[in-house]
């Protein structure tokens, strides 16, 4: 269904490149909706499985900042989520030698078995919802968006633009 009819617009949009932006704001709140319900089922968050995921892909050690920056949020929100996962006993945190500062993050056994238990739902849960794509669709998404970030991050780069005059 065309956008702005799923969002019950009377005219159509005038702009393709903003239909596009909303066109992708509006899936990806779509695919975070879907899921916060099926993580919810498992008394976890979308933020708490992205960590358990890291942690069972991860080579090597990993401390908080490593974390951090690789599901790109703040010191203080990875500090929140790992709390949450340690009183639930899924991770743990173990001080690292010559730096009482730092900790490296791990799973537990009881987190290597959740993480275990809910990626196949997880992973079916995003072939139902891409199954109109095949694999090619996919990848060229993929490209595309990756085209678009690049776009953005040039565009913060280059700082902001004022309307052209």
């Amino acid at each position: 269904m065309p956008l702005a009819k799923e969002l019950n617009l009377d005219l159509p949009f005038e702009d393709v490149r903003h239909e596009t932006v909303l066109s992708v704001v509006h899936t990806a709140t779509m695919l975070a909706a879907a899921g916060d319900e099926l993580f919810r089922k498992f008394k976890l968050t979308e933020a708490q499985f992205n960590v358990l995921l890291v942690l069972k892909y991860k080579r090597g050690k990993l401390t908080q900042t490593d974390l951090g920056h690789r599901l790109v949020v703040t010191r203080a929100s990875i500090t929140s989520v790992l709390d949450r996962l340690e009183a639930k006993g899924l991770t743990e945190r173990k001080d690292v030698p010559d730096d009482r500062r730092t900790y490296h993050v791990e799973l537990t056994k009881r987190g290597k078995a959740t993480v275990e238990k809910i990626e196949p739902i997880y992973r079916d849960t995003i072939h139902q919802v891409t199954a109109a794509l095949n694999e090619a669709d996919c990848a060229a998404l993929n490209a595309f968006l990756e085209r678009v970030r690049v776009g953005i991050n040039e565009g913060l780069a280059a700082g902001p633009r004022g309307p052209k005059t």
